[in-house]
């Protein structure tokens, strides 16, 4: 699956492990779950192989988040993407679109 990134400490996250904006320096653990989260959003084919993946619990959002989905980093924060499906009879080419990452309890 092709995965985008909305915003850029998302990407300086993935590909280095760390960010240069201070608003969004995480714990080592987070950072750790949150590429376990991207991996698997690459290594999947279709949406529907992240079921297989139990620690991550994959979620669609509702109220005010409609139109997002999830995978839990740990208890404390979620990755929020947002599922962009190509309709082409050829070929079909699932792309998500990293939003951010969320402290679900705030």
């Amino acid at each position: 699956m092709k995965v985008d990134f909305e915003k850029q400490y998302l990407r300086e996250l993935y590909e280095t492990g760390k960010t240069s904006d201070k608003r969004y320096r995480f714990q080592p653990q987070i950072i750790n779950g949150y590429l376990k989260c991207v991996r698997a959003l690459v290594s999947a084919e279709r949406m529907e192989e992240l079921f297989t993946y139990g620690s991550l619990r994959y979620e669609k959002l509702k109220g005010n988040k409609k139109g997002l989905s999830s995978l839990r980093i740990n208890d404390q924060y979620r990755l929020e993407f947002r599922e962009i499906t190509n309709a082409s009879n050829i070929l079909e080419v699932e792309i998500c679109s990293l939003t951010d990452i969320t402290n679900h309890y705030k």
